[in-house]
């Protein structure tokens, strides 16, 4: 049977294909258009995924989208229809949305793929999300948490899991009460884009303290049976400025921090400087939300053991994404084992849908990232001229501290090139490194990763400036064979599966955090990738010869993009990102692309 499933018409479109139980492909729109969090129809998407998998249009079975629109749609008019007559503009702009396109997804799915309606399939929200994490976990039987923003009515989700029986919703927190707008709320209250700034709130939380828990309690709370409460009246959750809080809120928080003021925290730093009052309440205000969030989800936690007696957990969601908060679960859930899932967001709901067309839940255990597609680095073929390289980056901008003096290209067998990459790093300079199929998901697992010594403070700081435009006080991540993870982390348990894919956040042991202070966090910590040979063959095979070779146990790994980009997908999207940025050697496939210096970076 061969499904393709969607998710698009909110945030983070994509596509994926299934076929005999498992995902052959996945991928977001946004690693083709260049858009990040492109919302639009996944059609290259949908096409890179259809190609991948072996598989016309016209031999597809069933196309499953991730949400039932009509029912939506009424939750949009009982939310502009309460707010009347504040609301009246929002309400033309919204019905102008809705009744244009967002109501008719199975004629827009039939037009762009050239399907039948009667083979197109939509399935809620919140059990495509339960279907992903279930049927991708290794459990035969677990509880399921779902917790985001909203999904047509449901904002929180307790569902139970069991191979080969439908899922059992087991309670239902329905819109308005959402933890993920909550989190939005205090993203955009924080100076931060909600729906993208998340991260940045959770990067804030290593310079506070939760001095304010109180305060937060006042609009979240735990409560003393372990559900929750949001205290509504104070959010706008459909501001059209995305404030998403009213002027109540700020009498209880004080006045937003201005999205134009940066923050002046350095993740990097050895102390920090130049941090006022206002600065410190800000960041106690994100650590405190953490804090509170946390307790509500292990509250959460103690009712789905209570209902289903399961010993394992699978949480899917927006709010998955929050690592902090992974990290509690993992530690203090009393689950055995948590799972979650490479792309635990919106876009994973494709999936999601695609098993669900497939038949009951059947875990299968093969929970892998590496879904997207190829670099196709054919296409540079015609453009590798290094005088003609050398005009590119001419015109690109790039500032005159990171411009180079020539470009050198070689294609090597993999021993030489594992060998020239190693040794780029070793002398302290930028690798983009591209191989194999792209990450599904928003984060860099070593197929599409910006690497750097960590040990080199000098080189971090210069990708931060020429590469990422990355604010200070956001820190970066480690990535290391397994064989070193008991030496760099302190982690009950480092065989744990949920170490694979940057999901947690964990101390760095105190005698490595000096050798690895590049990716580590002004608190000690990090979000380690914890690398097998099964996991990834060639990457973890670059991690240990660069063990070997310099005594560090792991590379600084990042996505490879820049700020306001998306993770590049394809050779041409990589190629443009290094001719016009500070990295100085560009890895794709078999091809090493050297910029040549007057001096050595050191």
């Amino acid at each position: 049977m061969a499904v393709l499933g969607l998710s698009y018409d909110f945030h983070d479109a994509s596509a994926a294909v299934l076929q005999g139980g498992d995902v052959l492909a996945s991928a977001a729109e946004e690693r083709f258009t260049l858009q990040k969090h492109d919302s639009s129809f996944p059609r290259f998407a949908s096409e890179a995924c259809l190609q991948l998998a072996g598989v016309s249009p016209s031999e597809l079975d069933v196309v499953a989208f991730y949400e039932r629109p009509h029912e939506t749609f009424t939750r949009v008019l009982s939310d502009v229809f309460s707010d009347y007559p504040r609301g009246t503009g929002r309400f033309g702009k919204s019905m102008k949305k809705w009744l244009g396109s967002k109501l008719w997804q199975r004629g827009s799915i039939s037009r762009e793929l050239g399907v039948s309606a009667s083979r197109i399939e939509l399935f809620p929200h919140h059990i495509s999300h339960a279907a992903q994490a279930f049927c991708t976990s290794p459990f035969n039987d677990a509880a399921i948490l779902i917790v985001d923003g909203v999904g047509e009515w449901g904002s929180t989700t307790l569902l139970h899991g069991r191979r080969g029986e439908n899922f059992r919703t087991l309670e239902e927190y329905e819109y308005p009460q959402s933890l993920g707008l909550v989190y939005a709320a205090f993203t955009a209250f924080l100076g931060f884009k909600p729906n993208s700034g998340e991260s940045s709130v959770m990067a804030l939380t290593a310079f506070g303290k939760p001095s304010y828990v109180e305060k937060i309690n006042r609009v979240l709370r735990r409560q003393p049976d372990d559900t929750y409460l949001v205290s509504t009246e104070h959010f706008d959750f459909l501001a059209e400025d995305h404030r998403l809080f009213r002027d109540s809120f700020c009498s209880i928080f004080g006045p937003p921090r201005d999205i134009r003021k940066n923050y002046p925290f350095d993740a990097l730093g050895e102390k920090q400087v130049n941090v006022d009052d206002e600065d410190k309440y800000y960041a106690d205000i994100a650590a405190s939300l953490q804090a509170v969030l946390s307790d509500v989800l292990l509250g959460l936690c103690r009712r789905l053991r209570n209902y289903t007696g399961a010993t394992n957990l699978c949480i899917r969601g927006g709010v998955a994404l929050n690592c902090l908060a992974n990290t509690e679960l993992v530690r203090h859930s009393g689950f055995t084992q948590v799972f979650v899932p490479t792309d635990p967001g919106d876009g994973g709901g494709a999936s999601g849908a695609a098993f669900l067309a497939g038949g009951l839940p059947t875990p299968n255990g093969r929970s892998t990232p590496y879904l997207g597609s190829l670099p196709e680095s054919d296409q540079l073929r015609d453009l590798l001229q290094p005088d003609y390289l050398m005009n590119l980056i001419g015109e690109s901008g790039l500032p005159n501290q990171f411009r180079p003096i020539s470009v050198s290209i070689q294609t090597l067998d993999e021993s030489a090139l594992l060998r020239e990459t190693v040794t780029d790093l070793a002398n302290g300079r930028i690798v983009a490194w591209m191989q194999g199929r792209f990450e599904s998901g928003p984060r860099a697992l070593g197929n599409r990763s910006l690497l750097v010594d960590p040990s080199n403070l000098a080189a971090v700081r210069r990708m931060s400036s020429g590469v990422k435009h990355h604010v200070s006080f956001r820190p970066y991540a480690l990535a290391m064979a397994q064989k070193f993870a008991e030496d760099v982390i302190d982690c009950p348990n480092v065989n744990l599966p949920i170490l694979k894919w940057m999901q947690t956040i964990w101390p760095v042991r105190s005698a490595m955090i000096a050798k690895l202070r590049g990716g580590v966090h002004f608190d000690g910590t990090t979000r380690p990738q914890v690398c097998t040979g099964e996991d990834n063959e060639l990457f973890w095979k670059l991690l240990m010869q660069f063990s070997a070779v310099s005594s560090v146990p792991a590379l600084l790994n990042t996505s490879f993009n820049e700020r306001t980009q998306p993770m590049v997908g394809r050779a041409p999207a990589a190629l443009a990102t290094f001719l016009r940025t500070a990295v100085d050697t560009l890895v794709v496939d078999g091809t090493i692309i050297r910029k040549k210096y007057n001096k050595a970076f050191v």
